[in-house]
């Protein structure tokens, strides 16, 4: 008997039993999910997708503001077919497209060109002549002008031509020449004359002191315009 126990222990310590056997059908063990770690992954996906989608919106919104459609002269009134609206993308300075009626009426501080973003430096509603300046009409027919016209902003040089009846009195003396009554005025409207074919009207900035003189050289269709440098 005490042969048999002694072999049965050396059997057993021999051949040790594994710690754990796992059955056959028994789930294996999985590792704990972290439900917080999940949830900031939510929300870091929700919170891009936001930030893309804003930042693609506001790089496509546009914006609707004035621009300026014809040459305006600085000084010159500013009438509601010189201005349109555009809609432009990101930040541009320029005078948004609702207050396109306010700016009907005012003067142009600087000279405007066309497809200009129109900024609000760029109009005043301050008086457009100083205390020294006045606004005089002048009638010319084809030839007291140059050949293409005069344009609003033009530098011009205002004649007074000699009487031709006074010329031809006087055919045995020295011809009249042409007297210079202005010798810097600026060209603020010009139209065409409904009253002959080809002839112009013109109003011009000059001095107050020098009115009286255009408007008789004007009456008397005496008047020469040659455009001039600034």
């Amino acid at each position: 008997m005490t042969s048999i126990t002694t072999d049965a222990k050396a059997s057993r310590i021999g051949h040790k039993q594994p710690a754990s056997i796992t059955r056959a059908g028994t789930p294996l063990p999985v590792r704990e999910k972290r439900p917080a770690y999940i949830a900031l992954g939510v929300v870091l996906i929700v919170g891009l997708a936001a930030v893309g989608a804003y930042l693609y919106t506001q790089a496509g919104k546009k914006t609707p503001v004035v621009e300026v459609v014809n040459h305006i002269a600085a000084g010159h009134k500013i009438g509601r077919s010189d201005l349109t609206t555009v809609d432009v993308a990101g930040g541009v300075t320029a005078i948004g497209g609702a207050s396109l009626e306010s700016l009907v009426g005012q003067s142009a501080a600087v000279d405007l060109l066309p497809h200009t973003l129109l900024q609000r430096v760029m109009v005043t509603d301050a008086p457009t002549l100083s205390s020294t300046q006045a606004q005089v009409g002048v009638e010319v027919k084809p030839g007291q002008i140059p050949a293409g016209g005069l344009s609003v902003g033009d530098t011009v040089e205002v004649l007074q031509l000699p009487d031709k009846n006074a010329a031809a009195a006087a055919a045995s003396q020295t011809a009249p020449s042409a007297t210079v009554l202005v010798d810097n005025a600026t060209v603020y409207d010009s139209a065409s004359d409904p009253s002959q074919s080809g002839g112009t009207l013109l109003t011009l900035v000059v001095p107050r002191s020098d009115v009286a003189a255009i408007a008789t050289a004007s009456n008397a269709s005496l008047v020469a315009l040659v455009r001039v440098g600034k």
